[in-house]
């Protein structure tokens, strides 16, 4: 039985990284919000999205793995919880430990990823809300005709406006 831990630890390491890289992509989509670089956050995405492609695909593969070696592994395991799943492997002591700490680490980087992106939302819907108000007091002026009703920026004799003012 030492075989399915030797297989698995690297999937549980391997799925740490990419926890941990999603974490500092989420630092890193906060700087660019601050910044208000667009082009950035759109490739923040896209790394998001790739990261958590391959995070399901290690999860897939260690639910695969344990499957493959306990039979019973949906009555047994219930919600597919790594940390159940660990508990019930019959390996070493020193090993069965040595993978619940990966477990706890995985669950710890997990918590705070969702912080992170909570705060994360919470700071954008700020910057939004202020660039709303922005608008807002621009809108309430009689000149509207730089704007259509979605509030994008239309073309006025070949020249876009971002702001248009009289004073």
């Amino acid at each position: 039985m030492e075989k399915i831990a030797d297989r698995i630890e690297p999937l549980l390491q391997q799925k740490l990284a990419l926890y941990q890289e999603l974490q500092s992509i989420l630092e890193e989509e906060k700087n660019h919000v601050v910044s208000m670089d667009v082009s950035s956050l759109w490739v923040t995405i896209s790394k998001k999205k790739s990261l958590i492609l391959r995070i399901e695909y290690i999860r897939q593969n260690i639910i695969r793995l344990f499957g493959d070696t306990y039979s019973n592994l949906n009555t047994a395991f219930g919600s597919l919880d790594l940390l159940s799943m660990v508990k019930h492997l019959a390996v070493s002591p020193e090993k069965k430990g040595e993978l619940k700490k990966t477990v706890f680490s995985i669950n710890t980087c997990k918590k705070e990823i969702s912080l992170r992106a909570s705060e994360n939302k919470h700071f954008i819907n700020e910057h939004l809300t202020i660039i709303d108000g922005i608008f807002s007091t621009l809108w309430d002026g009689k000149d509207k005709s730089g704007y259509n009703p979605s509030g994008s920026i239309l073309n006025n004799g070949g020249k876009q406006r971002l702001i248009h003012a009289e004073v």
